[in-house]
Formats: C-alpha cells, structure tokens, sequence
C-alpha cells in the first residue's frame, strides 16, 4: 500500500499542500489499512489457538457480511473430480455459517446486488479469470452503487479469502500426500499391510456370489541372491518389475509386505480364470526377468487360499495362502499351488510342537538314541550315530519325522542339535570316568546353523568342557549343504578336521550328489543313501556301485551304507568290497542308556 500516513511536518518538508480530498482519502486507506489490521489480528489469534484454515475463512466471511451489511458472502470452488464449482464456505446473514455438509441445495443468491470476484490458486500463484477458480460471493440487501473505496477494499479482503482458500488447498495436500505415504510402499507404490487389509475388507462389503475371490501370497526365489551379487539397486528394480505386472490388472488389490513378499486379493468369474491370471503373471514376470540376468533363474513361489465367505477372518485367510506358499517353498517341481484344509491342520501340529518345545527340552523330553554301525563282514560295531526321540507326557514316542522339518524352519533345530550333541558328551565323559573307551559317535547338525553363524565355536567350546578328544566324534552334515555353495560350510569342517574331528557327509546319492564335489569338500567319511540298495536290478548295478564305492574311496576315509535291512543287502555290499554299514538288520536305534548296557561291557 505504501508509505501513505505522512504526518504535517514530512508534507510541508516536501512542498505538499495538504487539501480537504487529501485529508478524506487518508482517512479511507486508514479505515482500509485498520480494518484489515484488525482481521489479520484476529486470524493470528484464530491460528495461535490451534484453529483450521476453516475457521479462519469463516471468520472472514463473516466479517465481511457484517462490514459491509450483506445478506451472503459465500467461497465457490472448482471441483476437479466433479468438474463443476462447488460451495465450500458460507456465511448468511440470517443463518450465519453453514457447513459442507448442509450445502445439498446452494444457498440462495439474491437476483440483485450480487458481485463475484475471482481468484485462483495456480502454478504462476493467484491469477484471474480461469475456469478452475475460487469466487467470492457477495449479496447484499439493496440495490445500489457502491463507492470506488468499497469496491477496492472488498478487492483487498478477497484477496486475504483467496490467500486462505490457497493455503487450505495446499494443507489438504500435503495431507493427501501425508496419508499416500502412510498407505503406500514408498518403493514399489502397493498398499502396505494395514491398508491393504481396510482395503480387502471394503471391497469384500462388494461381495458377490457370482465371483469367486483368492488372496495370492507370493515371495521370488532367492532373492538375495539378486542383491548379493548385483546389488540392491538392482534388487529394487526386481520389486518393482513384479509389482508393476500386480498393477495391470483391474480386479487386483495388492500389497508389499516387507522384502520380496507380496499379497495379492483378486477375484473373477472363476477359479480356473483366477489361476490363469496368477500363472500368467508368474511366467512373464520369469520372462523379463531372463531377459535382464540370461544366467539366472528367477522365478515366483505363489501359494492361492479361495475365500469361501466375506466375514471369513481375512488374518487367518491370509495365512493359509502364506502356508500354501511355504509347502512348495524350494521345491523345484511347482511354483503354485492352492490351499487345501490339511494344511491348516498340520499347521495346527506346527504350532502345538513349537509351543511345547522349550519346555520339553528343559524337562528332558528329548531322549538321546544311538544306533550302532558295523563292519559287515565280522558283525562287530565299529562306532554310533546319536539320534532324537521326543517322548510325550503320555509316554508316545514322537518320531524324528514329524518334528525335525518344524524345527528346522523354526531355527529350533539349533538348541536340539546341541542338546543331542552335550548329551553325547556327558555320556562319554562318564564312560571314561568308569574306565570304558567309548566307540566313535557321530552327529548331525542341520543346515540352520550355517545360516547363522555356523557351529566351530561352540562345538570346541563344550568338547573342551567335558575334556572329550576330538577323535571320538564325528561331525555328520548333509551332502545338500556341500552342493549349496556355503562357504562357511567348508571353511569349518575343514577347522573341524584339522582340530582332529571326523566329518561325513549324510544322505550321499539323495539328489544332487557329484563325485566330483567330493574332491573338493573336506570330509573323511561318505554315509551312501539307502535308495542305492533298494534297486531290483541288482546284478546290472553291481559293478556300477562297485566302481562308484572304489572312487568315493579313493577321495575319502571311508565309506558306510546306510538302511541294511536283509541279509541279502549286506552279502552284496561285501561281495563289492565294503567294509562298513548300519541298518535294522544289525541293530535298531535304542536309548543311549540301553546302548550303553548293551554295547559298553
């Protein structure tokens, strides 16, 4: 506005001779200049009190209605989404302020004294004249002109209004894109958990009998793979390559969970549509994925539940298509598979065995088998292999089968590897303290320990604890463990023997078994599978078991067959120069105690 309020002095200093329309216009911009003064302080105030954008441009209506005695003062705005102008404040002079939602029906405008003047809020700031604009409306009582000063002083007050209308749309923006990242992965822009959930749960009210309706849980093979090798920018570019095939299909509403794990909600005509729909994703997500690494194989594992109800538990829902998922998690064969209700009740036994498992091992539930090995020709043992049983409070004895794969996707298996393996060592050690040599016994560690941080330390820790010679102990892995490429795996067997411990590879011929990885593993002693010896063509494989055994052999220590069951079996592996084997027909696996009594005289 300028510096307009000179005082006497300052004029006569300029030479300018004060007149009667001079001293008349002063007073108009003080009158301006105080009442705008005075709205402004009230806003402030309005603010500090933790009032809205709202409130403060009702207030201004209000004092506008009230300054200049209209009937109306009313903000239009454009409506994007609606494309038309919608009212979103209003005060009256009979009503005073009405709210939103009492706007079903405008507020009446009278047909005379009716002024309207636009401002907008736009890239180049506030302008005129557009369609998608802010206007406020002014009615007032009666007919007539207004003065030059009324006029521009309800200018500079929509200016203020067109200032708050701005400001508010800037907030509720910023809430927009507040409330965007609360919703949404900020990587891949799915849902995220919460939000999917509200999300299910409002289209499931849609529910139609006619449809049928699946949530997809789905995560992508070895995706650490993906980072540890080519990085995680990398790994991120394959997030979003899967979520943007999730996005092209209308009837889907998906979620990243956290990592590589994805839940989908869709629903279609059918069933047979749906796993159309989730195969087809899967082998063009496959598809691009090849294109960009030609070496790799990156492929989806997607387990599918079929909602039967809308008010199913959408949690419990979720998890058996999750529990789909683990059933076929690193089977080579499948890559999907649907829900069935056995699953929920072997679930069900997954958790009944987790939930007892500390107490149990705490109370010394777990019982400690041996079962003998021989040499074949003479029938003598030739050492042990310590096994677990789990013994019930209703005296059943729980077979190793039904509860060792719970353990190891639990990590449980860890504490229980241990335990068997302390377990051992107190034995020997009391049988030392009784004068008896103890035969060599071996155990087995899971595949979980060299997920973390592997098991020389703590082996050499509590064999030095019982003062147990390392030579009495042999070390079992699983050959799967040497062909998965674990470098820790081989760097501690190989501490293993060095410290004097003997390492044997289990399960040798199961399925991904090389001769030549042999070379390279450091291991004395190769456990042969048992499906070698239940082969009916005999005669034809003699020699190739022979050549096979005499190769293992001259890489290795030893060679042991494992499940002899006839006597058949054993004269066949003599008969091909073995020397050793374990199996029902020598002994069965018993208590360590009964082992004890029986083997240690």
């Amino acid at each position: 506005m300028g510096n307009v309020f000179m005082n006497e002095e300052e004029m006569r200093k300029m030479g300018i001779q004060k007149t009667q329309k001079m001293e008349e216009t002063l007073c108009l911009h003080r009158e301006r200049y105080s009442l705008i003064k005075e709205i402004n302080r009230e806003l402030v105030k309005l603010f500090y009190q933790g009032g809205d954008v709202n409130d403060s441009l009702d207030f201004t209506l209000e004092r506008i209605g009230r300054q200049y005695d209209l009937r109306l003062a009313a903000v239009l705005e454009y409506e994007g989404a609606q494309k038309e102008q919608v009212w979103t404040n209003c005060w009256c002079a009979q009503e005073g302020i009405r709210f939103q939602d009492e706007f079903s029906s405008r507020p009446a405008l009278p047909r005379k004294g009716t002024i309207g003047q636009p401002y907008c809020q736009g890239r180049e700031g506030l302008f005129r004249g557009s369609k998608e604009c802010s206007v406020l409306f002014c009615g007032w009582e009666e007919a007539g002109a207004w003065t030059d000063f009324e006029k521009e002083t309800l200018q500079e007050l929509a200016r203020m209004v067109s200032f708050l209308v701005a400001l508010r749309n800037y907030k509720e923006e910023d809430q927009r894109r507040i409330m965007q990242l609360k919703r949404r992965d900020l990587l891949t822009g799915l849902y995220i958990e919460e939000a999917f959930k509200s999300r299910v749960k409002e289209e499931l009210e849609n529910w139609k009998e006619d449809r049928e309706y699946a949530l997809i849980y789905t995560d992508i093979n070895d995706f650490s793979y993906i980072n540890d090798n080519f990085g995680y920018t990398a790994g991120n570019e394959v997030l979003k390559a899967f979520a943007d095939l999730l996005c092209q299909c209308e009837n889907r509403i998906s979620c990243r969970m956290y990592s590589d794990l994805f839940i989908t909600f869709l629903w279609d005509t059918d069933r047979d549509t749906i796993l159309q729909n989730v195969v087809k994703t899967s082998l063009e997500f496959s598809r691009q994925q090849k294109e960009i690494y030609p070496s790799c194989s990156i492929r989806l594992t997607t387990g599918i539940y079929f909602m039967e109800q809308k008010d199913e538990n959408l949690d419990i829902a979720i998890e058996n298509a999750n529990l789909t998922r683990k059933s076929i998690k690193g089977c080579s064969s499948a890559f999907c598979r649907v829900y069935e209700s056995k699953m929920r009740a072997r679930r069900e036994e997954e958790k009944q065995v987790l939930a007892e498992f500390q107490g149990s091992l705490k109370e010394g539930g777990f019982q400690v088998y041996v079962q003998p090995k021989f040499y074949l020709s003479e029938f003598e043992i030739s050492g042990g292999e310590a096994l677990v049983r789990w013994k019930k409070k209703d005296g059943r004895i729980e077979s190793p089968e039904l509860f060792i794969p719970i353990l190891e996707r639990s990590g449980y298996i860890v504490e229980l590897d241990f335990y068997v393996y302390e377990q051992v060592l107190i034995y020997m050690q009391s049988w030392f303290e009784a004068g008896k040599e103890p035969p060599v016994i071996s155990v087995n560690f899971s595949r979980s320990h060299f997920e973390r941080e592997g098991i020389y330390r703590r082996i050499i820790s509590l064999t030095k604890a019982y003062r147990i010679e390392p030579k009495y102990i042999e070390i079992e892995i699983t050959e799967s463990l040497f062909a998965s490429g674990y470098e820790l795996v081989k760097e501690e067997m190989a501490q293993l023997r060095q410290a004097g411990f003997r390492v044997a590879i289990d399960d040798f011929g199961t399925g991904y078994s090389s001769l030549g990885m042999l070379l390279d593993v450091p291991a004395d002693i190769v456990k042969i599978d048992k499906s070698f010896l239940s082969r009916e063509n005999r005669e034809n494989e003699k020699e190739f078991i022979q050549h096979m055994g005499k190769l293992i052999e001259s890489v290795k220590e030893e060679v042991i067959f494992e499940g002899i069951e006839t006597e058949e079996q054993r004269e066949f592996l003599v008969d091909c120069g073995f020397q050793f084997g374990q199996g029902f027909l020598f002994d069965r696996p018993m208590p360590i105690q009964v082992f004890q009594e029986k083997y240690m005289k």
